[in-house]
């Protein structure tokens, strides 16, 4: 396989991290941001191509960054994770000879050392125009916090079933991982413009109870409505089984030192996630 025809579209926001070794298991910027290069580093000497569009990172740590010959760093105005994405996604379509564009958290180390060529391989070879990692049922439950491990299912569980009332979704095809972050595509224009689409609540009252605390625009970009899109316009969307693993550094800050923090977290992602897909579905929502 040709590394160098995989690009990877990473955002990322490490305001709080520091050198060294890490201090605390409190400290989530620091565990997040050592992944992070760590990603980096092994991606770059793999020969793949790297995206990355921070905000507001420490100075230590753009630096950490710039040290890593060829990655390409985009320094973001904006906070807003959905720009950023965009960023990420148009810098990554553009790179000459790139076929697959990989969207992923910078954390997940297992993914880039065990999972690549499994994600990108069905688009590579023309069996798919996307791919959704789903993980292995047995790593999934040992490896991350009890608490994410069954939000997350329930999650699947109900948003398939969505899916499926819609008619998005056959009772003959596997569920989707859609609470799995990563997402591959083709490197196709169609394919990247639904990553690339803007969505809004068409009528002010419709206002969602969680928007407050979710941005519904963040979803468009973050693999959510994109899938959906997708499924809609009858393009290949693919589920395919990979070995990830969490970081156990990172299930300790979540799953321990940070629990109260991550658990009212995930619940708020889990049922913002949900209403959103639900609201979607019936047409509240436009494309910008």
């Amino acid at each position: 396989m040709d590394h160098t025809s995989i690009a990877f579209a990473i955002i990322t926001y490490y305001p709080k991290w520091y050198r060294g070794k890490l201090q605390s298991l409190k400290h989530t910027d620091k565990v997040r941001g050592d992944l992070a290069l760590e990603f980096f580093t092994t991606a770059l000497k793999q020969n793949y191509r790297v995206v990355v569009v921070d905000g507001k990172s420490t100075r230590s740590f753009i630096r950490e960054i710039g040290k890593i010959p060829e990655i390409i760093i985009i320094k973001r105005k904006s906070l807003s994770r959905s720009i950023s994405k965009r960023m990420a996604f148009r810098t990554a379509s553009k790179l000459p000879n790139v076929k697959v564009i990989v969207a992923t958290e910078a954390e997940k180390v297992s993914l880039l050392k065990n999972c690549i060529e499994l994600m990108t391989g069905p688009i590579l070879s023309d069996k798919a125009d996307i791919v959704i990692p789903r993980r292995n049922e047995k790593l999934f439950k040992s490896s991350y916090p009890l608490f994410q491990y069954e939000s997350e299912k329930e999650g699947n569980q109900l948003y398939n079933e969505q899916l499926r009332a819609a008619g998005l979704l056959s009772n003959r095809e596997d569920d989707l991982d859609i609470f799995f972050g990563p997402r591959a595509f083709l490197n196709d224009r169609k394919i990247v413009s639904l990553f690339m689409k803007q969505m809004h609540l068409k009528y002010g009252k419709h206002r969602l109870a969680t928007e407050k605390y979710f941005n519904p625009d963040d979803l468009s970009v973050a693999g959510f409505f994109p899938i959906a899109l997708a499924l809609k316009k009858g393009f290949r969307v693919k589920s395919v089984e990979v070995p990830f693993t969490y970081p156990l550094t990172q299930k300790r800050n979540e799953g321990e030192a940070q629990k109260s923090f991550f658990i009212e977290k995930r619940r708020w992602q889990k049922t913002s996630i949900l209403i959103d897909l639900m609201y979607f579905l019936n047409g509240y929502f436009r494309k910008r």
